[in-house]
């Protein structure tokens, strides 16, 4: 081999390795530039905002830099923008020249985001703030707090304090919703408050928007305090709130903030499991818990740098495949659904593990659980079906998995929802309603040991066994769900049921307890029931 070969295969080599390290950096910016989102993008203040972010800057300079690192802030969305609000809408006031509003609702978020407002609107999201009416509320308004319904409206929810706190005589009342203001609602979110003129709270039932949002009752909006600047005040026990599904003063529900985190927006966040954990956690529905346990949450620890968290898309078998978070199973785009995101939660959901008994997630023309229970009734009822629902989340799933494989968790997770239904779901719905039939309970909820044994065992146990079983996490199903579902039903609501029959037979009341002990009875002597160590009735 001559010395000009050598020097010409030295040259090729170098050419190419060379070219191999320009196409290496172009790949490593491409994909910086994928991750990065745009974030060093030049911020756009628009004219209409550039006092706010002048002043704001000076006075909050936290709000400032995070909308300066946000997608908004590099395509011209500034303060006025998002908090501009319309001639009538409760909470409006002039600003600088300028009419806004300091709450900033789905209904503004869509004025540019239309498609995704229909989608949350639609949404079970949107709906939490219903738990307005529920036994959950009842218990922190009433329970754990204090509520006088024979005082006037304006001291309903309050109580002189019995001791005073050294060095705070500033305490002159307590507040009674302070477990649910501070604990449900920050969740499930508050119907949002205006404080009146009176000392007392407008909400949009006095305020009655149009569909537009505007305000139409005169005489609320005669009442509405401001202070020195014009600017109506927020009642403090409904504001701040970011909870999912707050009730609006413009008619709107919900909060976009919730998982969105004003004023930055990132979409980072709120594809992390850390971002839904804020409300899905705790005895009840540990959904971030079960995750963290499950091999899905296991592998995300592992391989979170992996996940392209930063990129301006984020479809699953495209821009990562390294591990699901929750917005990966419920909400994104994956290469299987052509990169659809949906803001629906409920669209992949095939049971409802929420109630006492769980149910298939068939849902009507409004999204409502479909609870018919004639055949030919309920098929006329559903728009979108539990099927169909499977169908979208088994697309999800076969990113990853094989159909078998899918398949045969769909299986197991089946079989566990109905093994809870059958053996202690239903049967504890029964004995429950054959008390309160006899009037062997009070109407009061939660007076009575027996209800918070109950409540207990489907609300607590009985969603974690479901919830765990749904996300694979072995320790919550059994441990955390099934045994202590079996324990609370043997041990406790059997033999509680029992003593209110004795306690009926004694004074006297022998049909009532005949009643609910041959509905106990009946229950005990199926063969999913035998063998099990249970009081026995004592003729």
């Amino acid at each position: 081999m001559s010395l000009r070969f050598k020097q010409l295969v030295i040259a090729v080599l170098g050419v190419m390795f060379l070219g191999s390290l320009v196409f290496v950096q172009y790949m490593e910016v491409l994909r910086k530039k994928h991750e990065t989102a745009g974030r060093d993008a030049p911020v756009v203040v628009p004219d209409s905002s550039a006092r706010c972010v002048d002043c704001h800057a000076q006075g909050n300079p936290g709000i400032v830099e995070q909308w300066e690192h946000s997608t908004h802030a590099h395509k011209g969305v500034g303060c006025v923008e998002c908090h501009q609000a319309n001639e009538g809408e409760a909470d409006a006031f002039l600003h600088e020249g300028a009419l806004i509003a300091a709450i900033v609702t789905p209904r503004d978020c869509g004025r540019c985001h239309q498609e995704v407002y229909d989608e949350f609107t639609r949404s079970h999201h949107a709906r939490a703030g219903n738990i307005l009416q529920s036994l959950d509320n009842f218990l922190a308004e009433v329970v754990e707090g204090k509520r006088d319904d024979t005082v006037d409206e304006l001291e309903k929810f309050v109580f002189n304090p019995h001791g005073k706190t050294p060095g705070r005589g500033d305490f002159n009342m307590v507040n009674g919703e302070a477990s649910a203001v501070l604990g449900c609602l920050q969740c499930h979110g508050s119907k949002v408050a205006l404080e009146a003129t009176n000392g007392g709270r407008l909400t949009l039932d006095d305020l009655q928007p149009d569909t537009t949002g505007k305000a139409t009752n005169l005489a609320a909006i005669a009442r509405i305090k401001k202070d020195e600047n014009g600017k109506p005040k927020l009642h403090a026990s409904t504001w701040p709130n970011t909870g999912i599904g707050r009730i609006n003063l413009d008619g709107s529900r919900g909060s976009c903030s919730a998982c969105h985190s004003r004023h930055d927006f990132s979409p980072r966040r709120a594809r992390q499991p850390e971002n839904c954990g804020k409300c899905h956690l705790g005895p009840d529905h540990p959904q971030k818990e079960i995750y963290e346990e499950s091999k899905h949450g296991v592998a995300y620890r592992d391989l979170k740098d992996r996940m392209n968290l930063d990129g301006e898309t984020w479809v699953l078998g495209q821009d990562y495949t390294a591990a699901p978070t929750c917005a990966t199973c419920h909400m994104s785009g994956h290469s299987k659904n052509g990169g659809r995101i949906t803001h629906d939660v409920g669209e992949r959901i095939s049971w409802t593990n929420r109630p006492p008994v769980s149910m298939p997630l068939d849902t009507d023309a409004d999204r409502k659980v479909v609870t018919e229970t004639d055949p030919a009734k309920r098929q006329a009822l559903i728009a979108d079906s539990w099927q169909d629902k499977r169908t979208r989340m088994q697309q999800v799933c076969a990113n990853c998995h094989t159909g078998d494989y899918v398949n045969g968790f769909y299986k197991q997770y089946d079989d566990l929802v109905q093994l809870y239904n059958e053996k202690f779901a239903k049967p504890g719905q029964k004995i429950m309603a054959a008390l309160k039939e006899q009037k062997l309970l009070t109407k009061r909820p939660f007076d009575e040991s027996i209800e918070w044994t109950w409540f207990y065992l489907w609300h607590h146990e009985g969603r974690r066994a479901r919830h765990g079983a749904s996300m694979m996490a072995p320790d919550y199903t059994h441990w955390h769900g099934m045994y202590e579902v079996a324990e609370r039903f043997y041990v406790h609501l059997i033999p509680q049921a029992r003593e209110l029959t004795h306690a009926a037979r004694a004074a006297g009341n022998l049909a009532a307890g005949e009643a609910v002990d041959a509905v106990i009875d009946a229950i005990l002597e199926r063969p999913e029931h035998k063998g099990n160590i249970v009081e026995k009735r004592n003729h």
